[in-house]
């Protein structure tokens, strides 16, 4: 595994470049907000949080939660070094801790960019089945939705099921337990996520959308190079990819 070069971070960030972004959907795009419900409807345009894990994905910072949580209380330190004031140190604490709301996704670039109006194109919507991944692994419900399973255990899982379903010396609530408890020993013969068709809004565009942007200059510079190497971005999930190109004003 390559070393990420997350010297950028350490910079107080100048976001005082003048850049377009401009966006062209490989596919349909369907970007859904953090708090989806159960219809996933899809925004026009991405999020100044989504631009930034689309940024921190084009710059391969693939990195999880755990590692952004530290990464993120260093990002503080760095950021109050050499101020005496104790609520200024407070509010900038808040400010990057605020970044986390709404998801468990903690951007790591939100300082250095701010995003402008953007210019969409003619677009068309339309609804689609999506399949969503769950785990629910304190419960059989997890073993009733997943496809597939150990084969050694096919055969014993559906002999258990049929002796609980026809014991009637136990009460409903009694057998669903049983089963949980069952489920829990052999969880290790299920997969580790199950999947639901979910309807999801999907945005089809006739051109490119383009968004204003003020850019620190050295995450430009970066950006710039790494799009250079590898132009194979997404952008809302993974089917969604895009070209991604960032030019001067």
């Amino acid at each position: 595994m390559r070393n990420l070069d997350l010297s950028i971070l350490e910079k107080i960030p100048e976001p005082n470049l003048k850049v377009i972004l401009e966006i062209e959907p490989l596919a349909p795009l369907s970007m859904v907000s953090e708090l989806p419900g159960s219809f996933y409807k899809s925004l026009k345009s991405p999020s100044k949080k989504m631009i930034c894990g689309l940024f921190e994905n084009v710059l391969g910072w693939h990195i999880d939660i755990a590692d952004r949580k530290l990464i993120q209380k260093d990002l503080i330190k760095v950021r109050q070094k050499g101020i005496k004031n104790e609520e200024k140190k407070k509010g900038i604490k808040t400010s990057i801790e605020t970044l986390q709301s709404g998801s468990t996704y903690i951007p790591l670039l939100y300082e250095y960019f701010d995003v402008g109006l953007p210019v969409i194109p003619t677009t068309i919507s339309y609804n689609d089945l999506w399949s969503r991944s769950f785990a629910r692994t304190d419960t059989a419900r997890h073993a009733a939705g997943s496809m597939f399973m150990d084969a050694s255990l096919v055969e014993k899982w559906t002999k258990i099921k049929k002796s609980v379903a026809s014991d009637d010396k136990r009460s409903s609530p009694q057998k669903t337990k049983l089963l949980d408890n069952l489920f829990k020993r052999y969880i290790g013969s299920f997969p580790m996520y199950y999947t639901t068709p979910t309807s999801r809004e999907y945005f089809s565009y006739s051109g490119s959308i383009k968004i204003g942007l003020s850019i620190d200059n050295l995450l430009r510079e970066q950006l710039s190079k790494a799009l250079r190497s590898s132009n194979m971005a997404y952008l809302g999930c993974s089917e969604g990819w895009i070209n991604l190109k960032i030019y001067e004003l």
